[in-house]
């Protein structure tokens, strides 16, 4: 098949794509009581609600920072726990073992490292890595070992996730996919016409497996989404239309090509948030939609 027909089979499917069926997982309302997550809408200042998620398992870990806390419900959406959490923390990130790691680039310039139960195990500076900390944009567990994100492009090791600060500067081109086998990056090539890049690097050859071009809804306005599950699916999301949704396109981790897409709502309130869209290793998307009086979080498949 020729680009241009490979363009117009992917912009008519980016028509036809159906809004994805999703359930509720968690209704939480604004306050700081038992079950409840952190709302702040200051006099001066930018509004907040919860900063990021993450899926641990069948469990959703929520950073609601603006009570201190990070809250973790189980498949039900009951609150199975919370713990403290850095109130100027904006993301955070789970290893195999349980771990959460929780990044505050702004204010402690560092990364906190939590047990399973909660329990702080450790603590990596970002200033020893990161001349300017404010440009990380994600935190990252690989295996054992912990990474900030610089602008949406390389990732920087700082340490392990016990604690124990990395003793060399060691870099990763792009985010390691969940089953180890890629490096991705990703970007808007052009938001006038829809167009995302994927770059997929194999990580033990070095070499780069695939580069790919994939159409949304035009114009776009940004990624809101680059993820993978345990299988390697890759899962590229792009906010798109007026007020907008969030088109998810899932990829082959093989050629990259495209094997199912969805559209999701988007939250349009005024609280600044910094990942709405996370993927569990069994694939599940769990994002979250605020409103003024409450915010919840539901999960969809990639058909």
């Amino acid at each position: 098949m020729s680009d241009a027909s490979d363009a117009l089979e992917e912009s008519l499917r980016d028509a036809a794509t159906p809004r994805a069926p999703s359930s509720s997982r968690v209704v939480a309302r604004w306050g700081s009581g038992r079950g409840d997550l952190g709302h702040d809408r200051p006099q001066e200042g930018n509004p907040e609600g919860p900063m990021s998620l993450v899926l641990a398992g069948r469990d959703l870990l929520i950073l609601d920072q603006v009570n201190g806390r990070l809250a973790r419900y189980d498949e039900t959406g009951r609150l199975r726990s919370t713990s403290d959490a850095p109130t100027t923390a904006q993301d955070l990130a789970v290893a195999k073992d349980g771990t959460v790691a929780m990044v505050d680039r702004l204010v402690g310039k560092a990364v906190t490292l939590v047990d399973a139960n909660g329990r702080k195990v450790g603590e990596l500076p970002l200033t020893t890595r990161m001349a300017e900390p404010g440009l990380v944009t994600a935190v990252v567990i690989d295996g054992k070992d912990v990474y900030v994100e610089k602008e949406h492009g390389a990732l920087v090791l700082l340490g392990t996730t016990d604690g124990k600060p990395a003793e060399e500067a060691v870099q990763l081109s792009g985010r390691p996919s969940k089953d180890g086998a890629l490096l991705l990056t990703a970007g808007l090539a052009s938001k006038a016409q829809g167009r995302a890049y994927l770059n997929a690097v194999d990580r033990k050859t070095t070499s780069l497996r695939f580069a790919r071009t994939i159409l949304f809804p035009k114009p776009s306005q940004g990624i809101v989404l680059l993820d993978s599950d345990a299988k390697g699916t890759i899962y590229l999301g792009v906010a798109a239309g007026d007020p907008g949704d969030a088109y998810v396109a899932c990829l082959d981790p093989g050629d990259g090509h495209v094997i199912g897409r969805v559209v999701l709502p988007m939250s349009h309130t005024a609280e600044e948030s910094f990942r709405d869209f996370t993927v569990g290793d069994d694939g599940t998307i769990a994002f979250a939609v605020r409103t003024d009086e409450s915010v919840e979080y539901r999960t969809a498949q990639c058909p």
